[in-house]
């Protein structure tokens, strides 16, 4: 745990350079220029297009998975899309310029590639615990983003340094959200939290090594994980 985000230890396979295989039904991309979005990264982009990971940095090998901001222009490979890709795809000529749908919460408009970023920290956090587990830690970084002292963004608050342990060693992107965790991230983007209010979360038996952590007022006990504020 670091700065109230529990330690795993995890192997990190090879997988982290695959993407997401599409369905039989899903249509067909063709290669294209796509501008970056807030919150986009190679895991949404590889689900989104049904390319791999791989195949999207070898297309881009000037801009690794941790140098993309808001309007970088990419390659996108030819690729079968997901089958949610058809409700992103904006703009004229094939330009590849995605939007997708929002969802209005308490801290303003949340977009689905955010909402999938929560979704998916949850997964990685809570995947083998209760939906109101998973519901806990998206409300934390709903929280988070709310405070303003942790980032201004989904993607500032989940990539700050140190801060979710599924980012440092890699799990996050060897899990894909669910519906559950969807449905968790939905519900704190509307406001709901059962954590009352935590910033910080953390299990007792998972090797806690950063001691202020046991300083912060615990709100509540989930499933074993402790949420503190």
């Amino acid at each position: 745990m670091r700065l109230g985000i529990r330690i795993r230890s995890l192997a990190i396979a090879a997988a982290c350079a695959t993407g997401v295989l599409a369905t039989a039904t899903a249509p067909a991309w063709a290669a294209a220029s796509y501008t970056v979005q807030q919150d986009d990264t190679y895991w949404s982009l590889s689900h989104r297009f049904g390319v791999s990971i791989a195949a999207l940095e070898a297309a881009n090998p000037t801009h690794p998975w941790w140098n993309l901001y808001p309007g970088l222009h990419l390659i996108i490979p030819a690729g079968r899309a997901s089958s949610t890709s058809a409700a992103y795809i904006r703009g004229a000529s094939g330009s590849g310029l995605l939007t997708g749908p929002v969802a209005s919460g308490p801290v303003g408009a949340i977009s689905q590639g955010s909402l999938d970023l929560i979704a998916r920290m949850a997964i990685a956090e809570e995947g083998n615990r209760s939906y109101e587990d998973q519901l806990g830690i998206a409300a934390v970084v709903v929280n988070r983003l709310r405070n303003g002292g942790f980032g201004s963004t989904v993607h500032a608050v989940l990539f700050a340094p140190y801060q979710f342990t599924p980012i440092s060693n890699g799990y996050f992107y060897l899990v894909s959200p669910t519906a559950a965790s969807l449905r968790a991230a939905r519900a704190a983007a509307a406001g709901q939290d059962p954590t009352g209010g935590a910033l910080y979360f953390y299990d007792p038996g998972q090797g806690v090594t950063s001691s202020w952590i046991y300083n912060r007022t615990v709100t509540t006990i989930i499933d074993g994980t402790v949420y503190a504020k």
